[in-house]
């Protein structure tokens, strides 16, 4: 298992491990309605490998490869985990109806982690550089969560905020066992936080003032977002 050798031998500092455990379970939950459950555990493996990426520091030759890597996941989160593809029903655009509720909601779950991760990161280095975290790309987090119904956000805002154990010991998500992300350490997704209160609307409208970047000492930055290419 490369993610098990990548947390033994590499002190779990892999991310890619993380990733194509990622794609796996997408592809299969993709495919087969009655497995949505792997797309849950797809978004947990994403928000695995944002984590890991989150501990590195940044530099911008070094970090490009992986920044396209993060670009692309959310492209792939956008078609394949939350539409409906055309194989299933759908065509292409069509946002996805969970067969199961609880699906939904740590699905929305775990997209928080992924991108809290993200936030963290830039928080961390004090410098905004993930083209994902723009409000002007495509797939950022307003676009993504629109996805979802607002009570399904809702349910999911108050489940990443609970300090209870939500993986009941489970080291995966399976039919059986769900799983919730929890406790996000980005200062801009705190429980009163601009973004929480606007992805909890049921039309989310995420501007600049939102995603500002906190200074180090818990105020707001002054640094404004370069705008990417895209």
């Amino acid at each position: 298992d490369a993610i098990l050798v990548s947390r033994e031998v590499y002190d779990d500092a892999q991310v890619y491990p993380y990733l194509y455990a990622g794609h796996y379970h997408k592809d299969a939950g993709r495919d087969d309605q009655s497995q949505e459950y792997r797309l849950v555990e797809s978004l947990r493996l994403y928000a695995e490998a944002s984590r890991v990426a989150s501990a590195y520091r940044y530099d911008t030759k070094d970090c490009l490869q992986l920044m396209k890597h993060m670009t692309t996941v959310a492209s792939l989160i956008s078609r394949d985990i939350l539409r409906l593809p055309e194989n299933c029903g759908g065509n292409g655009k069509d946002c996805r109806t969970w067969l199961r509720r609880e699906n939904a909601i740590g699905a929305a779950t775990w997209l928080m982690g992924f991108f809290d991760s993200l936030l963290f990161w830039e928080e961390r280095e004090q410098s905004s550089f993930v083209e994902i975290l723009s409000i002007r790309q495509k797939h950022c987090v307003s676009k993504l969560f629109q996805l979802f119904s607002a009570d399904i956000r809702t349910l999911a805002i108050s489940k990443i905020h609970s300090h209870k154990d939500t993986g009941d010991g489970a080291s995966a998500i399976t039919e059986d066992k769900m799983m919730y992300f929890g406790n996000p350490r980005s200062k801009r997704l705190t429980r009163d936080s601009l973004l929480v209160m606007a992805l909890s609307k049921g039309k989310i409208s995420v501007r600049e003032l939102e995603m500002t970047l906190p200074s180090s000492g818990g105020g707001r930055s002054t640094r404004q977002r370069k705008r990417p290419r895209v």
